[in-house]
């Protein structure tokens, strides 16, 4: 008898009073598609939740390619033989593609060397991939994030695939190569778990089907013994009589929404007419303008042109001009630009609609609360009640409660972009009934989509994009998914290839410009610049005594900023590195006064050493395991550290041997060994951040910890040795530092917090974790400490040692989160 090589027995999983799945089985066999189909909400993000190790059930056993799942570790289900393609990409945004598909697979299958790059190019070319390995996964559009989910699940080799809606962000073209690679896996004996909302895609690559509703396994079938229909009846409970509700047949509709010769970035000379009770669709391969024209009508894009809603000009130059006039924006990715996941149903239910439910400023909360009643009613969202915070809600429902808010607003024109992405088949029909329901009542719906069947099925007419125009409009019996994806697929033939080269250019100088390096470069010829001023002003700066100071001095920062910086990269911080530099001063005084020489040197160090490695050990786990913030956590230890140095020295004293700081102050020429030594170590950081596991473990935890975790990188650990790692630069920044203080004295390295975040962050870094550069730091914290030097050269006053550095930080602070907006914006928007 053949072993399954996945199998969940008795699984059960509550959420407080909420049971998520009820004593559910289900296997898989070695060569079998098994399809999971239900509405969202039905349980089977938590069932597969359960199989990847993300979710302890209450009760109920797992059991992978025959071994059982003993500890609830995405990594641990990795080991057995399990890889997941999330419904949303799990793709770190501040790796590179190459680091996303190298990160997740074990070291053992893991290429090397020259071998790296094309190992990872030739898994995107698998899934028909354009992306490059050196592209930053947030500068990808949704299509090509998925793509590059699937690579990477494929080249785990595992045993049994799990499949979230996997076509969902994709073409036709591309969801063949992925059903090819799906035969293909079959063929060599390996289990897939396919979970999809579209019955076609269903009946093509599966055995069998279960059905999941409430909790509940309602049946396995074999593919071929059921029909849509009783599958549908089984998800949804009742029997759907049809999915696309009567059009009204209305043959000349006064028109609401009229366009003209709209232009913008992506599009030229667009005209359209929207009518009374009509449902307009857009279509188009994705890239033709069509979702340009959509974000311009609301205000999201600059264009050009003319726009009328019922006879009235309208300026939609911004969001809210365009919602003043009637014009409301249903976006297609509900996370990035959609639902305020923290906020409750009830908040986000009413945010478009403020004005309608408070008074003076101030929110009426029962008139709020019979809105998000009322919206919960109509659409028959899935919810524990209003007062859940809409990220404990599914997809589908999520869906639901972003197009009760659009509803609310009560929109003369409604944008609707990909309404029924990531939904059910039943919440399909609710919605589709909406649409048309809105519409009848004499308001206008714009519908983008990438689903022809969906076009067909809902729209009265249909306009074709290629090439940033409409080249074809549907209506009347031309209106059906052969002509739509024809028409597409024709017209766009060429410009796939054309606009390939081109957008690859841009895309070129768009990551140059948005890459961990470019504020390096722009740090270099600041400091150039800076330099040559101040030495026209006064060549006396140059000189050697002079150089040797700034340089010493770079070096005690650079020290602490690489510290700083290691911590940044993971999603932490840590305020105490000041404290703890002015502490190491004051053990130094204890072990190298007097004539204790290098032997003084050397101990002092190591006792220095091993006091870091217990700071930063207590940073660690009062974040990770008492789940402190970073910021609270690491203050504490601020304040310890800063009073155990006043505690051993009350006053300055313990002089330090002059020995030991010649020794630590020697120069090879006017350059000073400890910048010698920064510079080295920087280059070693950096190549260890880029080229190694950890580096790229510490980057994944910060770029976010959620999907690092599912991709088996340690996050606990991660973080915790961030923080050692942090401690021990920190401690040997303070070792040098003695050299020019020359006694022990507390307090002296607090100013070393704040200045090591301002040198990480013109280096680069963000704030938030998961970027930044080594090489960025060590400049920003010589160019920090040359604007000390150069303010006394120039004759400025001491404030301005203050203000510089400030102008800088908050200008670079600026370019970069600017930078990363807009590809966030386009990555959103699939601008790729």
């Amino acid at each position: 008898m053949t072993t399954d090589v996945l199998r969940l027995d008795s699984i059960t999983k509550t959420f407080g009073a909420v049971t998520a799945l009820s004593d559910v089985s289900f296997s898989v066999g070695p060569g079998e598609v098994h399809a999971l189909v239900g509405e969202n909400g039905a349980g089977k993000s938590t069932l597969m939740g359960v199989a990847a190790g993300a979710l302890a059930p209450d009760s109920g056993t797992v059991d992978i390619g025959g071994r059982r799942l003993s500890r609830v570790a995405p990594v641990h289900a990795q080991e057995l033989g399990l890889a997941v393609v999330y419904q949303h990409a799990t793709t770190l945004d501040d790796l590179t593609v190459a680091e996303n598909l190298l990160l997740s697979v074990p070291r053992s299958q893991r290429p090397t060397g020259r071998t790296a790059e094309q190992w990872v190019r030739s898994h995107l070319a698998e899934v028909g991939s354009s992306a490059r390995p050196s592209d930053r996964a947030e500068d990808l559009g949704p299509a090509q994030r998925q793509l590059v989910e699937i690579a990477r699940a494929l080249a785990l080799r595992s045993s049994v695939l799990v499949l979230d809606e996997p076509t969902e962000s994709l073409t036709e073209a591309e969801s063949d190569l992925l059903f090819d690679q799906i035969g293909r896996l079959r063929e060599r004996g390996a289990g897939i778990v396919y979970i999809s909302h579209r019955f076609p895609e269903v009946r093509r690559v599966a055995d069998r089907i279960s059905v999941l509703r409430d909790g509940r396994l309602r049946g396995t079938f074999a593919a071929s013994d059921v029909t849509e229909e009783q599958v549908l009846e089984l998800i949804v409970g009742r029997e759907v009589d049809h999915v696309f509700p009567e059009r009204n047949g209305s043959s000349d509709p006064a028109p609401v929404l009229v366009v003209r010769g709209l232009s913008g970035a992506r599009f030229s000379d667009v005209d359209l007419t929207a009518g009374s009770g009509e449902i307009l669709g857009l279509a188009g391969v994705e890239g033709n303008g069509q979702r340009d024209v959509l974000r311009a009508l609301a205000g999201l894009t600059t264009s050009t042109g003319t726009v009328e809603v019922r006879g009235h000009a309208v300026h939609v130059d911004r969001p809210a001009a365009a919602a003043a006039a009637g014009i409301v924006h249903l976006p297609g990715d509900r996370h990035a630009e959609g639902v305020f996941l923290p906020m409750t149903v009830r908040e986000n239910a009413s945010v478009l609609v403020l004005d309608r439910v408070s008074k003076l400023g101030l929110v009426d909360r029962a008139a709020e609360r019979a809105l998000a009643d009322r919206a919960v009613s109509t659409l028959s969202i899935r919810t524990a009640g209003i007062e859940a915070p809409v990220s404990s809600l599914s997809g589908g429902n999520q869906q639901k409660v972003l197009f009760a808010r659009s509803l609310e607003a009560e929109p003369t024109v409604l944008l609707a972009d990909e309404p029924t992405r990531g939904v059910d088949v039943g919440a399909r029909v609710e919605i589709y009934r909406l649409l048309r329901e809105f519409a009848e009542e004499g308001n206008t719906v714009v519908v983008l989509s990438s689903d022809a069947v969906e076009l067909a099925g809902l729209c009265d007419r249909v306009l074709v994009f290629s090439r940033g125009q409409v080249v074809r409009e549907l209506e009347a019996e031309t209106l059906t998914e052969r002509e739509i994806t024809g028409a597409a697929i024709t017209s766009t033939a060429r410009r796939t290839e054309e606009s390939a080269t081109t957008s690859g250019w841009r895309s070129r100088l768009r990551s140059l410009a948005r890459g961990d390096y470019a504020p390096s470069l722009v740090l270099a010829l600041l400091l150039l610049v800076l330099v040559a001023v101040v030495t026209a002003k006064n060549p006396l700066f140059l000189s050697s005594r002079n150089m040797s100071g700034v340089l010493l001095l770079t070096a005690v920062l650079a020290f602490v900023s690489f510290g700083q910086l290691t911590t940044l990269l993971a999603g932490s911080i840590d305020l105490s590195v000041g404290p703890l530099v002015g502490l190491v001063v004051v053990v130094m005084s204890f072990f190298a006064a007097g004539k204790t020489g290098s032997t003084g040197l050397l101990v002092g160090t190591l006792v220095c050493v091993g006091l870091a490695v217990v700071v930063g050990l207590a940073n660690g786990l009062g974040v990770r395991l008492v789940g402190l913030p970073p910021v609270i956590a690491t203050l504490v230890s601020f304040i310890v550290l800063q009073g155990l140095a006043l505690l051993l020295r009350p006053t300055p004293d313990g002089y330090i041997d002059s020995a030991v700081i010649k020794l630590l102050q020697t120069k090879v020429g006017p350059v000073p060994v400890a910048m010698i030594v920064v510079v080295l170590l920087g280059l070693v950081l950096e190549w260890v951040l880029r080229s190694t596991t950890v580096g790229r473990s510490l980057r994944a935890v910060g770029s976010d910890e959620t999907r690092a975790r599912r991709v088996g990188v340690p996050v606990g650990v991660t973080i915790v040795l961030a923080h050692v790692t942090c401690a021990v630069l920190a401690a040997l920044g303070g070792v040098v530092l003695t050299s020019l203080i020359g006694v022990g004295q507390a307090g002296i390295g607090s100013q070393y917090t704040l200045t090591s975040i301002a040198a990480v962050v013109l280096g680069g870094a963000s704030i938030f974790g998961g970027r930044g550069s080594f090489v960025g730091a060590l400049l920003g914290a010589l160019l920090l400490q040359t604007i000390v030097s150069a303010t006394s050269f120039l004759n400025l006053e001491q404030a301005w040692q203050q203000w510089l550095p400030g102008l800088l930080v908050l200008g670079g602070a600026a370019v970069f989160s600017g930078a990363r907006r807009r590809a966030s914006v386009l990555a959103s928007t699939g601008q790729e």
